[in-house]
């Protein structure tokens, strides 16, 4: 069996498009003939402006990308005639695609990811990968305290009546919360960001490296952040089988007019291998072509003999 597939126009709605086939055909040295026509597809196109959009490529449910009953553009209305789903090849494609990742209790020393891998999706094909992008942007989505800080010190210089921070001697009767302020300093911690709220020894003044030094632990709160990190790029998509929604609009007012209606037709033609079966169809129309140029053979022949006889009593 062999089909054959063709579109045509016509402005008879009964014209099934037999006459834009051939009744035999013949394919690698064997012929068919023609058996039967379908109709795949049919849609009246009236006079004036006729639009067809097609909706952005999609793979799973159509429902989001049915056609609009009325879309106007330039200034004229159109409505929709006629819709239906077709089957496309979508090549490789790269666009820019951003994600993005939520980094909760970020304080204030913490360096944010330059480079993260996030995962991106093309919805309209669903199609999902993870791939390495750059950052793009940070947005702060909320701060509060968080009172979990601890940290240790260590001082040196450590005697029996002061010890040193840095390069500040503190005296050894002062309670260490009162240099708070001086610790945040030591450790270069701003105090927008960060309060020590009790310090206490842990331990006993020992000596390292020649110096006597002595260890305490701090605890307090820091303020932290939930930041968002948005990260965008270019990203490459493969090769997939996809749809597309076709919608065929008319300018609104054509469809009452009734003049030079076409009809846009695609039609399929079923071809069956030629058997022994066809020889009397084809010997029965032999036999009655045959049986008509007799007849005018012998009409002709008596007109003639008419005339003559005619001309031989004239």
């Amino acid at each position: 069996m062999v089909e054959i597939k063709k579109e045509f126009r016509t402005i008879n709605k009964e014209d099934e498009g037999r006459n834009h086939f051939e009744k035999i055909i013949e394919k690698n040295g064997i012929k068919y003939m023609l058996r039967s026509l379908r109709t795949d597809h049919e849609e009246l196109i009236y006079p004036g402006s006729v639009l067809t959009i097609d909706s952005p490529p999609f793979m799973g449910s159509p429902e989001g990308y049915i056609p609009q009953k009325i879309v106007e553009e330039e200034g004229k209305r159109y409505r929709l005639t006629a819709s239906e789903i077709q089957d496309i090849s979508m090549e490789e494609k790269t666009k820019y695609s951003e994600s993005s990742v939520l980094y909760k209790g970020v304080e204030y020393i913490d360096q944010m990811p330059e480079q993260a891998q996030v995962r991106v999706r093309d919805e309209d094909l669903n199609q999902e990968q993870i791939v390495e992008l750059p950052a793009v942007s940070y947005a702060e989505e909320s701060n509060y305290w968080n009172y979990d800080f601890t940290f240790p010190i260590t001082v040196s210089g450590y005697q029996e009546k002061s010890y040193l921070l840095g390069d500040t001697e503190i005296p050894n009767v002062v309670p260490l919360i009162d240099y708070a302020e001086a610790f945040l300093k030591y450790l270069n911690l701003p105090p927008d960001y960060y309060e020590i709220t009790s310090i206490a020894w842990t331990g006993e003044p020992e000596e390292r490296n020649g110096d006597l030094v002595r260890t305490a632990q701090a605890r307090g709160r820091k303020l932290v952040k939930n930041i968002r990190g948005i990260y965008g790029g270019e990203v490459t998509f493969p090769a997939v089988q996809a749809k597309v929604y076709r919608g065929s609009y008319v300018e609104e007012g054509a469809e009452n007019q009734t003049d030079h209606l076409i009809y846009k037709k695609i039609v399929t033609a079923v071809y069956e291998r030629q058997t022994g079966e066809e020889f009397p169809e084809i010997l029965r129309s032999i036999l009655t072509k045959t049986i008509v140029l007799t007849g005018f053979l012998i009409l002709f022949i008596v007109i003639l003999i008419l005339c003559r006889k005619k001309k031989i009593k004239n």
